[in-house]
């Protein structure tokens, strides 16, 4: 049985990403998005590479204090895999509850950072006590404004 797969087309949205201009097939939908989440890291022990981090940041979790954490680099070498396994490991099955994952180069205004990330940080979680984490890819991208206010 042979199963052809068409590509979805693509435009440039003028922020240097793709946008999605058709569906893929129906029952094509998350075929690429479930092998990436497939063989993405679990937890830290199962990260390749970047030892020294990966220790480092294990300590801390150990002593249950996580700093604030930027991490930076090419694309493709694990940034988000990275803190994806350190929510894994700190809270469990759950851990999609626990975290708020924005693109910051497409919600990078400041009603971004006064709405969704103030509202989010400031309620109460069933599923585990302590902190959260925000994370913000492509932080770099945020405005001026909506930088000063993270600050605050």
């Amino acid at each position: 049985m042979s199963m052809e797969i068409e590509s979805p087309r693509y435009i440039d949205n003028d922020k240097g990403k793709a946008a999605d201009v058709e569906a893929p097939p129906k029952g094509h939908a998350n075929l690429p998005w479930q092998v990436v989440e497939k063989y993405r890291p679990h937890n830290l022990d199962e990260l390749v590479s970047q030892g020294g981090i990966v220790a480092t940041i294990q300590r801390f979790i150990k002593e249950g204090r996580l700093p604030h954490l930027l991490f930076y680099g090419p694309p493709g070498t694990g940034k988000t895999s990275m803190i994806i396994a350190v929510a894994r490991q700190l809270f469990g099955k759950n851990y999609r509850n626990m975290i708020l994952e924005l693109n910051a180069s497409d919600d990078r205004g400041i009603d971004v950072v006064r709405q969704q990330i103030k509202a989010f940080a400031s309620t109460k979680s069933v599923f585990s006590s302590g902190f959260k984490l925000v994370v913000l890819d492509e932080a770099d991208a945020m405005t001026q404004s909506a930088q000063a206010a993270l600050r605050r």
